[in-house]
């Protein structure tokens, strides 16, 4: 089982390297406030060092995200449409309390994001989609310039139908505080029928059904790979954080006209941070593990969708 987890990582490693995760996370969609809430019990706690055993930690987390729309043209003559848009996203972690000074994970994250994008039709069912975002991922010990990170890139998205569209291009982050500039895709497939599937690698791959018009049952398999800068009073160079967990999921969504709640739970199969130097050359160097063990996880959200202004 552990050994196809960590096959299942490495790969979904360089899927979200490739979708410019380290630049961008996954967007709200339009117009809409996104809250949402994970409680994870008491897990075995194991650092690859050796220095903390036979310790357990809970972990909570509560994430925000929001996009609007900043303006909108669309060219009657030749069918041309170009669109400026906001985004918000932010998490807040809260662990357990740290066992001793050897304990390497942080009591708390902070990860947020504030950018913008453009995207501009062009010929043939292509578009550009060109987004900059900056913001702070940090372990709020001690807030300076490294925990600031500024991302950007360039994509060129085909349409294919509503259903399917897929693209490519570059990004460049500073998520390890030197610029790491990397070629970048992007594939999104989802069906509108009762029984929806929804994949859009490495974010979310879903199966949802809709029980009434109001209520609809979901089963998601949500990775999650972010990067933080942190303060490690044991070794002081290895202050690059990168978090990990795979869970999967079952979600019951309530719809209303302008809110839907949520309630679900699951099971995560895997919570690892690994620390290492910053810098280019250490990019796509190997290290620790250091883990949480696998557990059950409970969450609640709710989404506010916001009335556009008549015109």
């Amino acid at each position: 089982m552990s050994k196809t987890i960590s096959t299942l990582q490495k790969s979904l490693f360089f899927l979200f390297l490739l979708s410019g995760n380290f630049a961008f996370s996954q967007i709200t969609p339009l117009n809409t406030i996104d809250v949402n809430a994970i409680y994870i019990p008491d897990s075995k706690y194991k650092q690859a060092d050796g220095a903390v055993q036979n310790t357990r930690k809970t972990q909570q987390r509560i994430n925000l995200g929001y996009t609007f729309l900043i303006s909108q043209k669309l060219d009657t003559a030749t069918k041309k449409m170009s669109r400026w848009t906001g985004m918000i996203n932010a998490g807040y972690t809260k662990m357990s309390s740290k066992t001793d000074e050897k304990d390497l994970m942080p009591n708390r994250l902070l990860n947020s994001e504030f950018g913008i994008s453009y995207y501009r039709s062009m010929k043939g069912k292509w578009g550009m989609l060109s987004i900059l975002s900056a913001g702070i991922n940090s372990d709020l010990e001690k807030v300076d310039v490294h925990d600031l990170f500024v991302n950007g890139g360039v994509f060129f998205v085909k349409t294919k139908s509503p259903q399917f569209s897929w693209g490519f291009g570059v990004f460049v982050s500073n998520a390890l505080n030197s610029p790491l500039i990397m070629p970048g895709i992007i594939m999104q497939w989802q069906t509108e029928d009762k029984l929806k599937f929804y994949i859009n690698p490495p974010f979310e791959v879903s199966a949802a059904y809709d029980m009434s018009k109001k209520v609809e049952l979901k089963l998601a398999f949500r990775p999650r790979n972010l990067n933080y800068d942190i303060e490690n009073l044991n070794e002081p160079k290895r202050r690059s954080l990168t978090y990990w967990e795979l869970p999967l999921g079952l979600e019951t969504k309530l719809k209303g006209k302008h809110f839907d709640l949520m309630l679900g739970g699951g099971y995560m199969f895997l919570r690892s941070f690994q620390l290492k130097e910053n810098g280019l050359k250490n990019a796509f160097k190997s290290a620790p593990n250091n883990s949480l063990g696998g557990n059950v996880f409970f969450n609640a959200g709710i989404r506010y969708k916001l009335q556009l202004p008549k015109k």
